[in-house]
């Protein structure tokens, strides 16, 4: 069967507050992983192999600027919360249901307007945020989890780096 997903609205927390109405656009961190090349004779072929997530970084546009953010963003010292739940609209041919998304951001704002300004128009601002946690959710159903400095990784709720801890010792 058949399924189409389509997420056309969300709702925004930042460390708790509710920031509905206010951010206009969101970039969920993308995720990367670093390759390291291998060359070896006797091998038909190059390969890359991963080793490690490359760091992830997320963007939030706001729609004018709001002081209670850029109060949360001047302190270069706190972890701040991003928690974003958001609708999706999954279509099939028996109709349409709505399952639920959750996606949790932990990090730092390394860099954030103050506002752009413009005569007759929105006042926007944007932030982007170094991530050190992430963890996506649909319907109930951990789908990713990272967690930088307590070595997590999990993938559909398995932990891939069971045996890598194992094998350090811890």
């Amino acid at each position: 069967m058949i399924e189409i997903n389509k997420v056309t609205n969300a709702r925004v927390y930042i460390n708790g507050t509710d920031f509905i109405a206010r951010a206009e656009e969101v970039d969920l961190p993308k995720v990367k992983y670093k390759t390291i090349e291998l060359k070896a004779l006797g091998l038909v072929g190059e390969a890359d192999l991963h080793t490690i997530v490359d760091k992830m970084e997320a963007r939030i546009k706001f729609n004018s600027v709001y002081p209670d953010f850029i109060a949360y963003a001047s302190d270069p010292t706190k972890v701040h919360s991003v928690v974003v739940r958001a609708p999706i609209q999954v279509y099939d041919q028996n109709g349409m249901k709505i399952k639920p998304m959750k996606a949790e951001l932990r990090g730092y704002f390394k860099e954030f307007d103050t506002g752009k300004l413009k005569k007759g128009d929105n006042a926007e601002a944007e932030a982007n945020m170094s991530v050190i946690y992430y963890k996506l959710e649909v319907d109930g159903r951990d789908v990713y989890e990272i967690d930088v400095f307590n070595n997590i990784l999990k993938v559909n709720g398995q932990d891939k780096l069971q045996e890598y801890k194992r094998a350090m010792g811890g």
